[in-house]
């Protein structure tokens, strides 16, 4: 029926004669193109560290945030579309607020890594979503009643739970 991979991507469910979505694969080409970014989970803590790219002498450096503060015990590092990282980092806020309110205890890691994951997957789905994949990775790291966490979200909506991790292993 198709004959060329462009027929495969208009769509973003639409499926590759090999099974591949290539909207995803489009958005995960987006995050390898970025900065990078490590984590490193030890027991008494995580370390986040970026890269920032300055694309223009004009931009000024303190302009360009990489590493966001979700709540007060968790934070995010973020490589790819930079609109894409606020939409998820807002999102991410709205949630750890709300589980705040709700049940007046601090949102554990897991739990916003799971948010941040459904989101990721929504895309399509509703007015207040993009009609494409999200072009981001985000490290989620923050200390909770486990102790110290680290996880990875990627562009195809997957969560994991890491120790040490770096953008550049995965997307290669």
């Amino acid at each position: 029926m198709f004959e060329t991979n462009s027929e495969y991507d208009r769509g973003v469910n639409t499926f590759s004669p090999q099974g591949r979505i290539l909207q995803v694969e489009y958005a995960m080409k987006a995050v390898k193109q970025g900065s990078t970014v490590l984590g490193i989970q030890t027991k008494q803590g995580v370390v986040l560290g970026v890269e920032k790219r300055l694309e223009s002498p004009l931009v000024e450096p303190d302009s360009v945030k990489k590493i966001h503060q979700i709540d007060y015990h968790l934070c995010a590092a973020t490589c790819g579309v930079v609109s894409d990282a606020r939409t998820l980092i807002d999102k991410a806020r709205m949630e750890a607020q709300n589980h705040t309110f709700t049940y007046t205890e601090l949102i554990p890691v897991a739990t916003v890594a799971q948010s941040i994951g459904d989101t990721i997957l929504g895309f399509g789905k509703g007015e207040d979503m993009p009609s494409r994949p999200f072009g981001v990775a985000i490290l989620i790291a923050g200390c909770d009643h486990h102790g110290p966490k680290l996880y990875n979200a990627d562009p195809a909506g997957s969560y994991t739970e890491v120790c040490t991790y770096t953008s550049q292993f995965i997307f290669i």
